[in-house]
Formats: structure tokens, C-alpha cells, sequence
């Protein structure tokens, strides 16, 4: 088979579709406990950032034998931001929040419609010439760059306490409600993100040294349960709890009061007592 010619093969690396394997390794690390999927997302992080990106900083579409090119497009950024948001909350290392709202930042100022609402698929500086910019919402095969838009700005909103992404997430599920009310089975995503803004929403933040036993115990446990409606962060003394403290400002002086590790349960940043024993977190959740 080696002597006869070889097929041509799609080996292009596209930075939309490394976004959503990359989501989906993040979250098979955290549900799973396994540091081999964290790794590999973290490798296509490190990549992605490393190689795809135009002399001016801007986000690029596709990689081939050392080319990148293209500038990139609505999808790549949300899918993008999706895969960090996830893989902070796998490792919790605060760089992947950080650059995920700043992928986010620029997807608004890039694709966001003021008049309208909603995310246009190409910005208007010249990434493609289509003559009339398009707004894409059906969830197809891949879900589709407004869905996930939706969905990260919720999601980061309740990770940093940040009301504006929550305000520009809910006037992108009003753009495009007449659509989805019409036809919902053609918008499965955008419902998923509608879904998490209905609620009630939770915020965990877990207190302490992550390599405290107790500290992975209690990620044992979050782990073990499926809460569709939680994001989850991690308090840690020194600087990473400064980093945090910085991009979630809710999330500072969450420490247990004797220095314990703990975990704080909220509902719209309303918090119970910290929890500070196995059982009793597992009964609370």
C-alpha cells in the first residue's frame, strides 16, 4: 500500500475546532479526574496562542506547515473562549480566565452588532469579503458561534461577578428569541445557554492549598455531581488568590476562618457558612 500514491489529507489545524476539543478534553479532566486531558488541552492552548496569532495581535483562522492565516472569525473566538473557561475551571489556573475574557473582549469589539444585538460571524475590517456581514444561530453538526457566545458570557459573568457580560448574554438570547421561538429544535445550543441563565445559578469556591488532601477531597466530591447550573472556583492563598482576586473580585476573602480549607456555597453571590467537612458538603450539594 506504501507504493501507491497517497490521498491528499485535510491537515490543516483550525483554531475554531481546536476550541472545541479543547472544552471537551477540559471537561473530561475535571468530571473524570484525569490530568492526561488537561495536559493535551493545555498543549493546544500553548499552541494556539504561540502560532495563531497575525503580527498585530489579532486571532487567526488556520495553521499549515508553519503558515498561519486568515483573520479569524466568530466562531474561532468563541470556541476559543469556551475551551480556556473550561480549563480554568479543570486546573484552575487563573492565565486561562484571564484569556478567556480577554478573547472575549475583543470577539465584542470585533463581531458584536450595537443596533441589533448578536454577534456578526466576520468583523467588518476586512476578514472576508462578503459584501453583507451575516449572523449565523442554527446549531448544526457544531453549534453555532452565537450559541457559544451566549453561553461563555453567562458563564464568565458568574465566574467574575462581572454584570455587564451577563447584560450583553441576555441581549444576545433576546436578538435572536423570535427565531428559536419559532423553530427551537433548530437552536438546541442557544437553549442550552438560555437554560443556564434561567438558573438559579451557583457559585462554589473552594478555600485553600490545592495540594491540601482536604482540598482535593472537596474536588472529589463537586466532581461526583452533576450541577448543570454551578461554576466552580479555587481560592488559593498568596499570589494565585490575588490573580483571582483581580478578574473575580466576588471570589476574594472566601478563606476559611482558620485557615482551613472550605468550601463557600452561593446563589447569586449569596453564601451559606463555609463548609468544612466531606459529608456535610456532599448532603449540601
Amino acid at each position: 500500500r506504501e507504493k501507491r500514491i497517497h490521498p491528499f489529507k485535510d491537515d490543516k489545524i483550525l483554531t475554531s475546532w481546536n476550541g472545541l476539543m479543547i472544552a471537551a478534553l477540559a471537561r473530561g479532566a475535571w468530571v473524570l479526574g484525569e490530568e492526561r486531558y488537561a495536559y493535551a488541552a493545555e498543549k493546544a492552548v500553548e499552541f494556539l496562542l504561540k502560532n495563531l496569532r497575525s503580527r498585530e495581535g489579532r486571532l487567526l483562522a488556520r495553521y499549515r506547515e508553519g503558515d498561519a492565516a486568515y483573520l479569524a472569525y466568530l466562531d474561532d473566538y468563541a470556541f476559543l473562549a469556551w475551551g480556556l473557561w473550561e480549563l480554568y475551571q479543570a486546573t484552575f489556573q487563573v492565565k486561562y480566565l484571564e484569556e478567556s475574557l480577554r478573547i472575549t473582549r475583543e470577539m465584542y469589539e470585533l463581531f458584536w452588532d450595537p443596533e441589533d444585538g448578536g454577534f456578526y460571524f466576520a468583523a467588518d475590517n476586512g476578514s472576508e469579503e462578503l459584501g453583507v456581514r451575516t449572523k449565523e444561530i442554527v446549531d448544526m453538526a457544531l453549534p453555532s458561534g452565537n450559541s457559544v457566545a451566549a453561553w461563555n458570557l453567562l458563564h464568565l459573568a458568574r465566574l467574575t461577578g462581572n454584570d455587564a457580560l451577563e447584560d450583553t448574554a441576555h441581549r444576545q438570547l433576546h436578538a435572536f428569541g423570535g427565531a428559536v421561538a419559532r423553530t427551537p429544535q433548530a437552536y438546541t445550543f442557544y437553549l442550552c445557554a438560555l437554560d443556564f441563565s434561567l438558573g438559579p445559578p451557583q457559585e462554589i469556591v473552594v478555600a485553600g492549598e490545592k495540594d491540601n488532601s482536604q482540598t482535593q477531597g472537596f474536588f472529589e466530591v463537586l466532581r461526583s455531581k452533576y450541577m448543570p447550573q454551578a461554576v466552580i472556583l479555587h481560592n488559593q492563598p498568596g499570589k494565585p488568590g490575588e490573580q483571582l482576586a483581580a478578574v473575580a473580585p466576588t471570589a476574594a476573602g472566601k478563606m476559611s476562618p482558620d485557615g482551613t480549607p472550605a468550601v463557600y456555597i452561593c446563589e447569586n453571590y449569596a453564601c451559606r457558612e463555609p463548609v468544612g467537612d466531606l459529608k456535610k458538603l456532599a448532603e449540601q450539594i
